[in-house]
């Protein structure tokens, strides 16, 4: 599929698309994101969506690589949402039989200062985060979501010592700009 064929049906040029690279798509989860046959292939089916969706503006040249990009994009949100997930302050654990969803949020809540405190360091965190240059960014992002540097390596296809040198950078920027506030962990 190197041009689009006028009239030619989208569909069937998805297929084609589908049927050449799904199989290649569900090892690349396994192997990057180290998911389960189940989460890879709902994440290979979000990544042909998305794909479906930009079509259109698609003309047919390096399909492996527009595809490698949605499905590194499709892999890191998730990676992002598991991690929100993560650390989110209810657990289900955290509701007896006969809690609502509200009990529990009443009895993790903190104070509301300490709360709008957090959050405004937060915000400057995220604010100083968005300054990095790229690689940099996309490192501590990743980082601060709990992925190793050997997974921060394989999702950015850099290698390990890269990302160690983009860690500390990040870092050191980010202590320079934020000072205690920053509160980043040495490693």
């Amino acid at each position: 599929m190197t041009t689009r064929e006028p009239g030619g049906d989208s569909s069937d040029r998805f297929e084609s698309v589908y049927r050449r690279h799904y199989a290649r798509m569900l090892r690349y989860f396994h192997q990057v994101f180290r998911v389960s046959e189940s989460d890879a292939k709902e994440l290979t089916q979000d990544a042909f969506i998305r794909f479906y969706k930009k079509m259109d503006a698609y003309d047919g040249q390096a399909e492996w690589a527009l595809l490698e990009e949605i499905a590194r994009n499709v892999g890191l949100n998730r990676v992002r949402s598991v991690t929100t997930i993560k650390r989110g302050s209810i657990r289900p654990e955290s509701l007896d039989d006969g809690d609502s969803v509200k009990d529990a949020m009443d009895r993790t809540q903190k104070h509301p200062i300490d709360t709008m405190i957090k959050n405004e360091q937060l915000q400057r965190m995220y604010e100083a985060i968005s300054e990095l240059p790229d690689g940099q960014r996309q490192c501590i992002q990743l980082w601060l979501e709990d992925l190793s540097g050997e997974e921060i390596a394989l999702a950015l296809r850099i290698s390990a010592v890269a990302v160690k040198s983009r860690i500390r950078d990040a870092k050191r920027a980010l202590r320079e700009r934020l000072g205690d506030e920053g509160a980043l962990p040495e490693d």
